[in-house]
């Protein structure tokens, strides 16, 4: 079982997994079981997250008579489907819960998703194939240049056609969620591009970023930046991680590879896609 201590966090008690598993979808009711495995294996989601994706698409849960042990997430797109956390608990290894997920979701249509180097033998035992790879960044700017400006809700049909012309993904729900001030979502804009951030426990989250250039690209980061504690960015443009280095920024192992199921790539026009919505998002 999971205990609650009277302050912060979960610590992981003994658990045993008994009878038959039952996939049904997950709702918002399910987001406390979520972030107990989230806490299992160190995974930085909030609940927040959790009720975005929810309501952003379906996501499924693996249920035993002990509660929940895995979950797997999919955000459908008219050109293809983004799949996420897929997660399983600790206690729960070696039961064949994450191709149970997976299997449950894959006859939907083509697919797509970003694999840890842990997640990325089960994925290519599915059918999917690598297209590219991001490459995590972390780090903190003291300079701005002012290259954008603040977003507004008048501004989303406009960034709702950018976004399908570069990420090749119609999303318009995304969009209005990103641009509703009551969210912790910033989007800001360049003459022909668009940043967003979104906050993290020691700083911010930078994703998406659409620009014309990786020069533009760069200058769009520092505005958003500065001032922003810790700032993630994961990439897969090698000059916007030189830039990043430049800046002092850490290059941290691992990354995850881009891959697809059902189809030869990802739709759009990537070589403006710097920076991707998110790995859930695509």
């Amino acid at each position: 079982m999971l205990v609650r201590p009277k302050m912060g966090g979960y610590r992981i008690a003994h658990r045993v997994c008994s009878g038959a598993v039952e996939i049904r979808r997950l709702g918002v009711d399910d987001i406390p079981e979520c972030m107990k495995l989230i806490t299992d294996r160190g995974w930085a989601w909030t609940p927040a997250q959790w009720e975005l994706m929810l309501e952003l698409g379906p996501g499924w849960g693996a249920f035993d008579s002990t509660g929940l042990l895995g979950t797997a997430l999919t955000t459908p797109y008219p050109e293809m489907q983004a799949i996420s956390g897929v997660l399983v608990a600790s206690w729960a290894g070696r039961r064949g819960i994450g191709t149970r997920l997976m299997s449950n979701i894959l006859d939907i249509g083509a697919s797509t998703l970003y694999a840890t180097s842990m997640g990325e033998p089960l994925y290519t035992r599915l059918g999917f194939h690598p297209v590219g790879a991001t490459t995590e960044y972390q780090g903190v700017l003291r300079a701005a240049p002012g290259v954008t400006r603040a977003a507004t809700p008048a501004d989303l049909d406009l960034l709702v056609a950018l976004d399908h012309e570069v990420s090749g993904f119609t999303r318009p729900l995304l969009w209005e969620r990103m641009l509703d001030p009551t969210t912790p979502y910033t989007v800001r804009m360049s003459e022909s591009g668009v940043i967003a951030t979104r906050p993290s426990p020691v700083g911010s989250i930078i994703g998406p970023l659409i620009a014309p250039s990786a020069s533009v690209a760069c200058g769009m980061i520092s505005d958003v930046a500065v001032g922003a504690g810790q700032v993630r960015v994961n990439t897969d443009n090698a000059e916007v991680g030189a830039f990043l280095l430049e800046q002092d920024f850490e290059k941290l192992g691992g990354g995850c590879t881009l891959m697809v199921r059902g189809a030869a790539n990802v739709p759009g026009d990537r070589s403006r896609y710097f920076v991707p919505a998110s790995h859930a998002l695509g």
